[in-house]
């Protein structure tokens, strides 16, 4: 075998020790195990769960979990080169579904090959250099100042193997025990890269994929060395990433302590706090009581104004009801009054006619008497038939006097209406009129009766207020009946 070949074959071992390493990093989150790196993708199951992972996106078209012919898992590979191409943006050429069904282990190793170079190498930067320019100046970095390590280039710079040591030493440096850099020497070559291996799978997680004595040798390719050492550079990210971890979780903890002493204060002054909760809910128990009661007591006088709001009305009608009494009494009263005045005239007429007739009958009886004194010889059954008349005529004259004198009286009553008959006035009727003139006592009978017509008014309006207020005062009680019974 030519060296050519004896390097290629060593670059495709390389590559199924490290891509299988690679995936299983990823498939185990899935409990997926990969071992046979041209079979366990043929079927584009595991491929697809690997580039989900990779890429932290979902396949959103179905395929085949468990394809048992091969057209299906053909259809599984073109979904996985799909969502490769569309959500991953990675072109890839001469290679298909078919390639992966065959085991076509040099193009799944090429397929791989770009997908590592783009995720794992490309994204290497250091300063302002990136990939494998980035990646030796980050070892040149790293190791500066270790003891026979000067990194150039990758054909030279790693064959003695104390590049690798020193950077096992700077991983683990917190560490003494775990390596002694000071035992190593230049001059051990293959002893110094199995040691530097050795460790680096124990204490750094990369897989040994070089043979030390090939890389002794200068037979490696620079590609496996570059993939080799680029697994370093991740180590070491990823105990970055650690540490920050590690420190952002002391801070946390701190934070958490100083949290839980702030949570103390607090249930402390949330015990406070909900004994104040208390008290308050309590007074808000009190004001809601307080409240629904003056809601009751505001429903009640609501009630009590509805119903004088109904008494108002009711007075108002029977106000108005009222007014129209009062207004037809005054038009009777007005009525009565035309008819007393119309009757006064009229009485006095009479009593003028009749004190006419008295006055005639006077001098017509005095007349007789001197005639008759005159004629006392000559005194006939006429005269003393005239006389006899005359006294008739006289004693009618004074009872119909007597009636409008009882008339008069009625006119004049103050209080009781009831007329008293039982006395003996004629005796006094003419007396009584010759004290006091006939117009003098009608025109007393006619204050007499306006007075008594002003003290009905008066009489009926306190009449009607008594109504009312009794009234009133019936319903209050009535109403304090019914809330009493309710």
């Amino acid at each position: 075998m030519s060296k050519e070949n004896t390097k290629e074959r060593s670059w495709e071992i390389v590559q199924i020790k490290a891509f299988t390493s690679w995936l299983n990093g990823y498939l185990e989150k899935r409990n997926m195990q990969l071992e046979d790196i041209k079979s366990d993708l043929s079927n584009g199951v595991r491929l697809i769960n690997f580039l989900e992972l990779l890429s932290g996106k979902k396949v959103t078209v179905k395929y085949d979990e468990n394809p048992r012919a091969r057209i299906n898992s053909i259809q599984n590979l073109h979904i996985a080169l799909k969502f490769l191409e569309k959500e991953m943006d990675v072109r890839l050429q001469g290679i298909g579904a078919e390639d992966f069904a065959d085991q076509n282990l040099k193009m799944i190793l090429g397929f791989l090959w770009s997908l590592f170079k783009k995720y794992r190498i490309a994204v290497i930067k250091h300063q302002d250099k990136s990939s494998e320019e980035g990646l030796i100046l980050w070892v040149k970095q790293t190791t500066e100042g270790y003891r026979d390590v000067s990194i150039e280039n990758y054909k030279n710079s790693f064959r003695n193997g104390m590049a690798f040591l020193a950077l096992v030493d700077k991983y683990v440096d917190s560490n003494k025990d775990i390596i002694d850099y000071s035992k190593y020497t230049k001059d051990t070559q293959v002893d110094n890269l199995l040691a530097a291996f050795e460790l680096a799978e124990k204490h750094l997680g990369v897989p040994k994929l070089l043979e030390p004595q090939e890389l002794a040798d200068g037979n490696v390719d620079e590609r496996s060395l570059v993939l080799y050492i680029s697994l370093y550079f991740h180590a070491f990210v990823a105990q970055q990433q650690k540490r920050l971890l590690e420190q952002d979780k002391l801070k946390m903890q701190e934070q958490l302590r100083g949290l839980e002493g702030n949570l103390e204060k607090r249930a402390l002054k949330g015990a406070e706090l909900e004994e104040e909760n208390k008290r308050l809910q309590a007074e808000l128990d009190k004001f809601k009581q307080e409240m629904a009661d003056l809601k009751d007591k505001n429903n009640y006088l609501e009630e009590r104004v509805e119903v004088f709001k109904q008494l108002l009305e009711q007075e108002n009608i029977e106000k108005e009801e009222n007014q129209k009494q009062i207004a037809t009494l005054k038009q009777e009263l007005e009525s009565k009054n035309t008819q007393f005045t119309e009757f006064k005239i009229t009485t006095e007429d009479q009593i003028t006619a009749l004190e006419g007739q008295v006055t005639q009958i006077n001098t017509k009886f005095e007349n007789e008497t001197q005639q008759r004194k005159k004629d006392n010889d000559e005194v006939s059954a006429r005269s003393k038939v005239e006389l006899v008349g005359l006294g008739v005529l006289k004693k009618n004259l004074e009872e119909h006097v007597e009636d409008l004198y009882r008339w008069r009286k009625f006119l004049d009553l103050e209080g009781e209406s009831t007329l008293d008959f039982s006395g003996e006035v004629r005796p006094n009727i003419i007396s009584d009129i010759t004290k006091d003139d006939f117009d003098a006592q009608l025109k007393y009978l006619a204050n007499k009766l306006e007075k008594e017509n002003s003290d009905l008014l008066v009489m009926l309006k306190q009449k009607e207020i008594e109504a009312k207020t009794k009234k009133a005062q019936e319903d209050k009680k009535k109403e304090r009946q019914k809330r009493s019974d309710n």
